[in-house]
């Protein structure tokens, strides 16, 4: 039987979910759809909910440089502006998780609450007031649902995602998501694992490509110290290097892959991605690798293209009572061109250039 018939097709899916014509919507023409509302709704709520000098801190102009001023480093070494969820009370705490469902699919929502979890283990065995899950922060920029442009920002060690809204439309890069560690080793959690499906996804590529293959994804034997795009790097990767128009089981794998980062970004805003992925073509995403093929060893890999960027490291822990080995990840999603909707402003901007 003719391959193309046989395997699965990266959107077959969602073809009875959503209209064809949404499915093959360019990258350009970002669909509609009542998310902007949603997160709206929990912003403001959150806003209603805070005390006045809770609320000044939360509430930021659009323009403002915190927007873009997000790290994956603890707050006492790069100490963050914005509303400080150690500080919530009770209503305000449920308002601010109300507005945490709302920037993540319940997969994402999940895993940033087990990797926040990682910084009260991390509490528990380094000097008092470096690390917990009190010590990340919410900002909005603009105003909620107007018709001007707005976001919401979540910032804090290992977890920080930006939302950019322009009228109903949603981008949610730079998302950063990382753990230490990553596999709790001891204690009441030992054994919890998060951003598995990122590892083990990933492994089960690298180990089905063909020498010739590897040859072609490998970049290296050594793993970079850290991701290459990480806070203020976005442009520091700008060709897409390794193997590219995979067939069979491993173009599964690498779709597979790609749908585990796009299962943590909401729903509708992951249609969009796969929108624009599609077409640019899947073929012209490409994987590379750095180091082993073992896990629990350091490795690095990406998934890169014209509307897509994928980058995971997994390192050997800085605190030695995250145990020895990789255990120690950095992951980041990000869109070519649109971090923190910069292609769509460009546009707006040009379209309403007294706005």
């Amino acid at each position: 039987m003719p391959h193309g018939i046989h395997r699965r097709n990266f959107l077959g899916s969602l073809a009875s979910l959503y209209p064809v014509s949404q499915l093959r919507a360019q990258s350009s023409q970002p669909v509609d759809t009542p998310l902007a509302n949603a997160i709206a709704e929990a912003a403001n709520g959150l806003v209603a909910a805070l005390r006045p000098e809770l609320r000044s801190r939360l509430e930021f102009s659009f323009d403002d440089p915190e927007r873009k001023d997000w790290s994956n480093v603890p707050d006492f070494v790069h100490p963050r502006k914005g509303v400080r969820i150690g500080d919530l009370n009770t209503e305000e705490r449920i308002a601010a998780h109300r507005l945490l469902r709302a920037i993540f699919s319940g997969q994402g929502y999940y895993k940033a609450l087990a990797i926040m979890e990682r910084d009260e283990f991390l509490g528990e065995h380094s000097p008092p007031g470096q690390f917990g899950s009190e010590f990340y922060f919410l900002d909005v920029f603009g105003k909620p649902a107007s018709d001007d442009i707005w976001g919401v920002q979540l910032d804090g060690h290992h977890c920080a995602v930006n939302v950019t809204v322009i009228g109903n439309a949603v981008t949610v890069t730079p998302a950063f998501l990382g753990a230490e560690p990553a596999i709790i080793p001891s204690g009441r959690h030992a054994g919890w694992q998060v951003l598995g499906g990122e590892s083990s996804k990933a492994f089960a590529l690298r180990n089905a490509l063909t020498p010739d293959d590897a040859r072609r994804a490998v970049l290296a034997e050594a793993v970079p110290h850290d991701i290459f795009t990480g806070p203020g790097r976005e442009d520091a990767l700008k060709t897409p290097a390794g193997i590219s128009a995979l067939h069979g089981r491993q173009r599964d794998l690498l779709e597979s892959l790609v749908e585990e980062y796009l299962g943590n970004i909401p729903p509708e805003v992951a249609r969009d991605y796969r929108n624009a992925i599609q077409s640019a073509g899947f073929d012209t995403l490409h994987f590379a690798w750095m180091g082993p093929v073992e896990m629990g060893k350091p490795v690095y890999y990406r998934v890169h293209g014209p509307t897509l960027l994928i980058e995971y490291e997994n390192a050997p822990p800085l605190n030695p009572a995250s145990g020895s080995g990789a255990n120690h990840i950095h992951s980041v999603l990000r869109v070519p061109g649109n971090d923190f909707g910069e292609d769509w402003l460009r546009r707006h901007h040009q379209e309403h250039p007294h706005s």
